[in-house]
């Protein structure tokens, strides 16, 4: 069954970095609003033919996602959820993929390794993903800082056998030195080699495909759902009003804490899980919505979430649909 990829293209801006004459790094420009087109693709052949073709196109880069909505695909932000302030509706949408792309960043290379050959590296840090990619093809390409900065710095592509949602990616890597960001529907990522100042890129390629069977088989289903996560725990109404104080207040520090450790591609799905449940303190008085909201929101950016009408909207969508966990009658603070 093929499937498409969603290419972005921001107009007029670059989406790649710049190598500079003295050995120095300049990102991306910034860009708002992107033009989007998807294309098909049926094996890996073709994504690495697409991937070929991008790399020489520095105004482009992939989302994981898929286009909310056809009429609307030019001049447009790159939204997965309304924006609140503007109005503006989501452009993207989560869908399953047969391709997946695997991001790894610094990761340590033996001595004996020629950092140099994708080929050499992609063989040593395929080796490290889950068995069922060991031994299959799949494509190696080289992000800007591969033999700049210490270690590997390689993305690696394969085709899977079925359409994998990015939840059960993340559940199928843990464990793997990979960057879960990559698994969300949203997340740029930047396929343009970059430009040497120099005129000379160091690197004789930065994409090479490995031969191997086409497909990784993806495990059933029922193997890649990760646990449910534990209910909140039951608010208290018979203790007196301190003990209830405190329990809030131990119940807000929590929910911090365990948003701002989130993991990358967790973000957004625990900030929503940590509004819900304490908003069911906000009746009783026990929290206002006003010190929830300051204490979600920077423990929100202090794990990496740095869109504020994303957080604002994702509070209300919390308070809106507070948990209806059980009373407890004794405080278990």
């Amino acid at each position: 069954m093929a499937d498409t990829i969603t290419i972005l293209r921001a107009r007029g801006r670059r989406l790649c970095k710049t190598i500079t004459a003295d050995g120095g790094v300049r990102g991306y420009d910034s860009a708002r609003t992107f033009d989007m087109f998807k294309l098909e693709v049926s094996s890996l052949d073709d994504l690495h033919a697409i991937l070929a073709d991008l790399a020489g196109q520095r105004d482009r880069c992939v989302v994981r996602g898929a286009i909310a909505d056809p009429s609307r695909t030019r001049g447009v932000r790159r939204l997965l959820h309304a924006d609140p302030e503007t109005g503006e509706q989501p452009t993207l949408r989560d869908v399953p993929r047969r391709w997946v792309a695997v991001d790894l960043d610094s990761v340590p290379l033996p001595t004996y390794i020629n950092r140099e050959s994708l080929f050499e590296c992609g063989m040593e840090i395929s080796s490290r993903l889950p068995r069922e990619f060991r031994g299959c093809g799949f494509i190696v390409q080289a992000t800007t800082q591969h033999c700049i900065a210490e270690g590997a710095r390689l993305r690696l592509w394969f085709w899977l056998d079925r359409a994998t949602t990015g939840d059960e990616l993340r559940h199928w890597f843990r464990g793997c030195a990979v960057d879960f960001s990559a698994f969300t529907a949203g997340q740029v990522c930047y396929t343009a080699a970059p430009v040497f100042e120099s005129g000379r890129d160091f690197l004789e390629k930065r994409l090479e495909l490995m031969p191997g069977p086409g497909a990784v088989r993806v495990p059933p289903p029922e193997a890649l759902q990760p646990p449910p996560p534990p209910p909140p725990r039951p608010m208290p109404t018979t203790e007196t009003p301190a003990a209830r104080d405190r329990y809030a207040w131990c119940a807000l520090r929590n929910a911090a804490t365990r948003l701002a450790q989130a993991a990358e591609g967790s973000r957004h799905a625990r900030l929503l899980a940590e509004a819900r449940g304490l908003a069911r303190f906000v009746p009783s008085g026990a929290l206002q919505e006003s010190e929830i909201i300051a204490t979600l929101t920077g423990a929100a950016q202090a794990a990496g979430k740095t869109d504020p009408r994303e957080i604002s909207a994702a509070l209300a969508w919390g308070f809106a649909h507070a948990s209806s966990a059980p009373i407890a009658k004794e405080p278990r603070a």
